[in-house]
This record gives C-alpha cells, sequence and structure tokens, in this order.
C-alpha cells in the first residue's frame, strides 16, 4: 500500500488512501479503505494514510473525519487494493481464517452483521466472482458513554456541587500581592494576585502520581479539600476605573486562559495577554492544566521513557485539574469581585452589570479546551470560549507537530521502532478521549456547548491544519462566508449568523504552501505564535 500511494501518479490505480485533503472520497468506490457503521448500515468518512513516522515500518492511520458514535459496532474494509503495477494484493492470512473458521463467534458475525453492513452500504465491494475484492477487514465496538466520560463528569458535578453553598471569602487565600506601577504610558498590568483556593480533592493522594478514588466519586465526598494555586491579574485600566479616572475602563470580562504545551499559570502574564486586558477591561486568570504542566514534567519523562502504564495518573490528574478549574469559574462567578479589592476599593463593572465570563485556551490550551468547554457547556459558569490552534485528536497533533521530536526521542527508549510508539500512542488517546474533544463530544451528545471561536493559521507546523478541522466538525462548527477555502464537514455560515461554532482561518502563504501533503514533520516557521498576536485575528 505504501508504495502504491508513493507511486499513484504514475500508475493505473482506480482507487486509493484518501488523506485529510480528500475525505469527501473516502465514502466512495474511489477508496481503498472503507469505515463501517454496522448498527446503523452506514459508511462513515474518514481520512486514511500512510504513517511516516517510521517509513522503514509502515502503517495505514484511518481517522474518523468526527468522533465515532459511543457503544457502536464498527468495521474497517479494505478492498480493492492494488500493488504499485496494479496487481491486486491478496487477502489478510486473518480474513481467509475468519471466513474459514464455520461455527465460531466471529465467523457468526461477519456472515450475519458485518459483511450484510458492508455490501448494504458499499455494493461495489460485493463477491460477484470476485472473493478477492475485499482484501481485510476486522470489527471493533467503541466504548459506552458512561465508561469514556463518566468519571470526568461526575469530578465536575461532585466538585460543583460540594463547593455550591460555599462563601468564597472562607475559601481563597491571597499568597503574595504584586502591587505594579500604572505610572508610566505603557504600563498594562496594575495587580497581580497569586492565590491558593480550597478545591475539592478526588485523588486517593495529593500527587501527580495518584489516580482517582472512584469510591469517592461514586459517594461525591472528596477525598481531600486541597489547595489549587492560581493567579488573578487586574490591568491598569481596570484599576483607573476603580479610582475613578475617565480613562479607566469597567469590568467587561472575566477571561481564564489555558497555557500551552507543559507550560504553566505564569503564562498569563504574556505581554499579548496584557495589552488585550489592558485595553477591554477584562480580568485575567489562570490555573495549571493539572496534569499536563511543566510541575507534571517528572511523572510524563518517566511515563515515556520507562512505565506507559503511568499514564492513567496523568489523564486521572487531568480529569481533576479540569475539576478545579471549574471551581475556580465558579468563584469567579458567584465571590471574586466582592471579594477582590484594589486598596480597599471595589472594582466596578460596565454598566454596573455582571461581566462576561469566558475561556481563552492557546495551543494545548485550545486542544484540552475543546473538551474543557464541552464539560462547562451544561455548568453554565462558562459564557463563550475562544481556542486558538485547537485540534483533536491528541496524538494526530503531537505527532504531525514540530513539537513531538523531543517526546519521540524519550519514547524509543522503551521501544525498538516508530511504529511500536504509533501502536502505543493510539492506545494512550483512549484515555485522552476522556478530557479532550474527541471523547467528550462523542455522539450522542446530550450537553450543550457555550458560543465558541476556533481561531487557525493556516501553516502551523506545530497544530495541523487536520486536527483543528476535526475539532471543528466535533463541534458542528462552521466557517463564515469569506473564508478562504471550503472544509468537508464544515458548512458555511453567513456573519450575521447564530450558530454556536465558529472557526476563523488566518492564511500564511508561504507557509502554508510548504506543509508537507503527508504526514510527515512540517518546516520550522512562527505561524503558531504568529495567530494569536495578528491584528487580523484579534
Amino acid at each position: 500500500l505504501k508504495e502504491a500511494h508513493e507511486g499513484a501518479h504514475n500508475s493505473s490505480v482506480s482507487n486509493s488512501l484518501q488523506g485529510p485533503a480528500s475525505i469527501e472520497k473516502s465514502t466512495t468506490n474511489q477508496s481503498t479503505t472503507l469505515l463501517v457503521n454496522v448498527d446503523d448500515h452506514k459508511l462513515v468518512a474518514h481520512s486514511a494514510e500512510i504513517d511516516y513516522l517510521d517509513p522503514d515500518h509502515p502503517l495505514v492511520m484511518i481517522m474518523p473525519a468526527s468522533p465515532l458514535r459511543h457503544n457502536t459496532h464498527y468495521a474497517v474494509a479494505v478492498v480493492n487494493a492494488n500493488d504499485l503495477n496494479g496487481n491486486r494484493l491478496p487477502v489478510s492470512k486473518g480474513l481467509e481464517s475468519a471466513l474459514k473458521a464455520h461455527g465460531t463467534p466471529q465467523h457468526k458475525r461477519y456472515v450475519e452483521k458485518v459483511l450484510p453492513a458492508l455490501w448494504d452500504v458499499a455494493d461495489w465491494t460485493k463477491h460477484d466472482g470476485d472473493p478477492e475484492l475485499v482484501q481485510l477487514l476486522f470489527d471493533f465496538g467503541t466504548i459506552s458513554e458512561g465508561n469514556q466520560i463518566g468519571h470526568t463528569r461526575a469530578a465536575r458535578d461532585m466538585s460543583l456541587k460540594y463547593v455550591g453553598e460555599w462563601d468564597w471569602v472562607d475559601h481563597v487565600e491571597v499568597v503574595t500581592e504584586i502591587n505594579h506601577s500604572c505610572s508610566l504610558s505603557d504600563s498594562l498590568v496594575a495587580r497581580t494576585f497569586h492565590i491558593n483556593l480550597d478545591v475539592p480533592s478526588f485523588l486517593k493522594h495529593r500527587s501527580r502520581y495518584s489516580t482517582l478514588d472512584h469510591m469517592a466519586l461514586s459517594s461525591g465526598k472528596p477525598v481531600a479539600i486541597a489547595k489549587a494555586k492560581a493567579i488573578i491579574q487586574v490591568p491598569c485600566s481596570v484599576e483607573q476605573a476603580a479610582f475613578g479616572n475617565e480613562n479607566g475602563k469597567p469590568v467587561r470580562a472575566i477571561l481564564e486562559y489555558g497555557h500551552g504545551l507543559f507550560h504553566h499559570r505564569g503564562e498569563v502574564g504574556d505581554n499579548f495577554l496584557s495589552r488585550m486586558a489592558n485595553e477591554n477591561g477584562y480580568i485575567l486568570m489562570a490555573m495549571d492544566w493539572r496534569g499536563m504542566s511543566v510541575f507534571d514534567m517528572p511523572i510524563v519523562v518517566k511515563t515515556l521513557i520507562g512505565n506507559p502504564n503511568l499514564f492513567k495518573a496523568v489523564r486521572d490528574n487531568l480529569i481533576q485539574g479540569f475539576s478545579e478549574k471549574l471551581v475556580m469559574q465558579h468563584f469567579a462567578r458567584n465571590g471574586m469581585l466582592d471579594w477582590l479589592k484594589i486598596d480597599g476599593v471595589s472594582i466596578p463593572t460596565d454598566n454596573d452589570e455582571k461581566p462576561t465570563f469566558a475561556f481563552y485556551g492557546i495551543s494545548q490550551g485550545g486542544i484540552l479546551g475543546g473538551g474543557y468547554l464541552a464539560l462547562a457547556g451544561k455548568t453554565g459558569l462558562i459564557d463563550r470560549g475562544i481556542l486558538g490552534s485547537p485540534g483533536t485528536p491528541f496524538t494526530s497533533v503531537l505527532t504531525r507537530s514540530r513539537d513531538f521530536v523531543g517526546y519521540d526521542f524519550l519514547l524509543l527508549f522503551n521501544f525498538y521502532n516508530n511504529r511500536h510508539v504509533r501502536l502505543l500512542l493510539s492506545l494512550v488517546q483512549m484515555g485522552w478521549d476522556s478530557v479532550e474533544a474527541s471523547g467528550l463530544l462523542a455522539p450522542p451528545v446530550h450537553e450543550p456547548l457555550p458560543p465558541t471561536l476556533l481561531q487557525t493559521g493556516l501553516g502551523d507546523p506545530i497544530v495541523p491544519t487536520s486536527a483543528s478541522e476535526a475539532m471543528t466538525r466535533a463541534m458542528h462548527g462552521s466557517t463564515l462566508s469569506g473564508n478562504r477555502r471550503t472544509i468537508f464537514g464544515v458548512p458555511v455560515t453567513e456573519q450575521s449568523s447564530t450558530t454556536p461554532v465558529v472557526l476563523t482561518e488566518i492564511v500564511y502563504e508561504k507557509e502554508y504552501k510548504s506543509l508537507p501533503v503527508d504526514n510527515t514533520l512540517p518546516e520550522v516557521n512562527s505561524v503558531h505564535w504568529c495567530v494569536r498576536v495578528d491584528p487580523a485575528g484579534i
């Protein structure tokens, strides 16, 4: 398949692997791979690519265009596949064996369910005297909604129920208050508060190596009330409004910032965020992505080089971290402005109304932010979200990113080659699905999403375009009518539309044209950073 794919432009092959740029062909007879919903007798749109993570030990990666439905029977088929010379590839020994194993559960399932579903939705795959037309076939079932995201939702629900009646004055502690000078013309930040916030913890121990206590989740009684560190940043314009300066800006929004890959809450102090907050009257707040912050690097390194089983602790700390961030949102909405004073003076809000409560995540913050917003929708704590350079699923983002080189180096301490790395990451993704859009937005979706703006840069070497497109489809998003290109499965909407999720793309011509067609690593460029400061996106 790899040789045929690479030589397809010189061959007479009538069908081929359909990558992210040709997903619309994946449900036609032009596709070598077919993904079938066996329960509903439907073909599922997908991309199929040779995995160049290890070109010497290639795999074919099949990525559904949108998250698969929970608790559903699916099948993958390879049909009418030829080699470089146009010769039919043989039927796999596994399929031959399964079809000859009369009386076995697998044979019964294939004959009674899988093959009839395939032939029903793709009639060109029927034998019709050609028994080798289907060369590979396997089926699988997806995990149930409860088993995949039940604990994530339980941690959210139990945490918010527990803090529901709290008087936040008794549950927040100022560790350090930094009084910056607003006397200079270019001053942006007036005060920075480093705080400890009381949060219910459902980890067995308050450790990055700990996992969730399922008994505590079931009972609704946390293992402990822990301290979560957070930062609150007040811009000069808001301080000036508090002191009655006519040039001041009352608070329009309280904006939570989600930091990038293995960074930390201190990223909220970046100049572009401080400038945006000062110009618009935003109070900024941030908390670490517990499980995926710089403070989690020791366990992540151990997971990569020595003990992949530790990933369960990484995943469970992410679940705990999501709940802690939602507790911070509860504090912001139900106590922050009563508690927060500037030299004893209360902070005014725009028109004396409640501010908007928003989330802005970039890079890892945009990736995990998709799951975070999906989890937040039911709570009503976040009014709207902005995800910069988002994508899903995480393993697809990771291995197409320039950032992956260092992590791959560590992973190869554990494995013989990158085929093994790919298999591990695919298994790990099933855990990541508990905290990102690929799982929390898998149908059936019973919880709402806050209105969300997705911002991407075409030419980004860190978060691939295909992953941003997948995030948009998972959120049932649209593009605006002036968007540069059309995207499979993403409708175009008018600017006045009330569509809750909209994708906007900024095109960086030179960098976009330099992106590889296959899933090889792109060249280094600055698009990933430019998106967050480009005037076109602000």
